[in-house]
């Protein structure tokens, strides 16, 4: 295997292939180009790759239905979109749906395409580390996408109104539940009154949407009741990071995206429900020292010797097994590292890494000074900002207890 990957350039443009392998020429990766959909599958057949780049535009079919196709026989394929077409409602729908985990517009002259793909290959091989077997070996079944998910998903996508969405909701009793439980919650109304659409209002639609991933997800675990309490605990600080996350970023005045921003509360937390459900010993390990020590948990977990399977890494490699988009992951990897993740994401990574970092240490009580604001700004964000969602981050904190 060449050092730094392997992938496959489909486009039915020769003059396209000859200049998007041209990137690579000072990198030790293994290119190869195919014209056609058909010689992608035949040459995926003889050998696969890590990565797989093709345009959207093809005489024979398009870039989605070939994603797709790969999807089902590749699986843990890397699978991304090239189109200097405005296709957009089409790829975010792919996108949504998982059959493609990124895209790039062409021209790609403005950007760095090459190390776009080079760290995203670096970044999953650490996803998908092989120590990680040993964690999910344990799982008997791995529970499949709720078709409730992709049917919200959908909507939201096509931009259906609350009332739509709602209707979907009131088909499963336990989740119309548990979103009127979180609905009127001090997270959002705290009035106890509100109907499941302004319930639906107050999280935000790509919160609900994950939420439903998430809440089904637990679902198909296997949740039992000795462990409902703590996994209650585990959804409420997400909830948290959330709206501190949505606090901050709006008071900011700076561009982000919404849809990857409004994701990360939630998503982050699967691989603490994961170690909570099927190794409960090591997670009140980990909860415990943290406590014990006031560190955060991924602290605890470097303290006690889990590296190569921390809490984060089992986040991303199960939510890469349900297709999630390669933003998200790298920057609940890189938590507190925000200046290994994609320039274009780095600020909403710094916003996550720092809404983490406080709403850890405002958990146990520990006092907010200038210095630990400093240190959680990252050299990017504004710590008044910071200290002002701190004090919002403290009151909810408190009156949520």
């Amino acid at each position: 295997m060449a050092e730094e990957g392997t992938i496959l350039i489909v486009d039915d443009e020769q003059n396209i292939l000859s200049s998007l392998r041209r990137l690579f020429m000072c990198h030790d990766v293994d290119v190869r180009t195919a014209n056609s959909a058909e010689e992608a599958l035949e040459m995926l057949a003889e050998r696969p790759a890590e990565f797989l780049l093709c345009d959207y535009k093809m005489p024979d079919v398009n870039g989605i239905q070939l994603l797709e196709r790969v999807k089902t026989l590749y699986p843990d394929m890397f699978r991304a979109i090239l189109s200097g077409y405005v296709e957009a409602d089409t790829i975010t729908y792919a996108i949504g749906r998982g059959t493609a985990m990124a895209y790039f517009k062409k021209p790609w002259t403005d950007y760095d395409l090459a190390g776009k793909i080079l760290h995203i290959i670096s970044t999953m091989r650490h996803i998908k580390d092989k120590e990680l077997l040993r964690i999910f070996g344990t799982i008997d079944k791995l529970p499949g996408i709720p078709k409730i998910y992709y049917e919200i998903n959908d909507a939201v996508t096509a931009g259906q109104s609350i009332d739509r969405i709602a209707g979907i909701i009131k088909r499963d009793t336990s989740l119309t539940a548990k979103v009127l439980q979180i609905g009127n919650s001090v997270f959002y109304s705290g009035k106890g009154s509100a109907t499941l659409e302004q319930a639906i209002l107050m999280i935000g639609l790509t919160t609900i949407k994950d939420m439903v991933l998430m809440y089904k997800i637990s679902e198909g675990l296997g949740v039992s009741a000795s462990v409902e309490k703590e996994l209650a605990k585990i959804f409420a600080a997400g909830l948290v990071l959330n709206k501190a996350m949505e606090h901050y970023l709006v008071h900011s005045g700076e561009k982000y995206s919404k849809e990857i921003s409004g994701t990360l509360g939630i998503l982050s937390r699967v691989g603490r429900i994961i170690l909570l459900i099927y190794h409960p010993e090591r997670y009140y390990e980990t909860v415990n020292f943290a406590e014990g020590t006031e560190c955060s948990f991924d602290e605890a977990e470097r303290e006690l010797g889990y590296v190569t399977d921390t809490e984060r890494v089992i986040t991303c490699s199960f939510l890469d097994l349900y297709n999630i988009p390669f933003e998200i992951l790298e920057i609940i990897l890189y938590k507190g590292q925000p200046e290994k993740v994609s320039p274009e994401n780095r600020l909403v990574a710094a916003v996550y890494s720092a809404m983490s970092g406080l709403l850890s240490a405002i958990g146990k009580g520990t006092e907010i000074t200038d210095d630990k604001l400093e240190s959680f700004s990252f050299g990017i964000l504004s710590t008044a900002k910071l200290k002002n969602t701190a004090y919002i981050i403290t009151e909810v904190w408190n009156i949520g207890k």
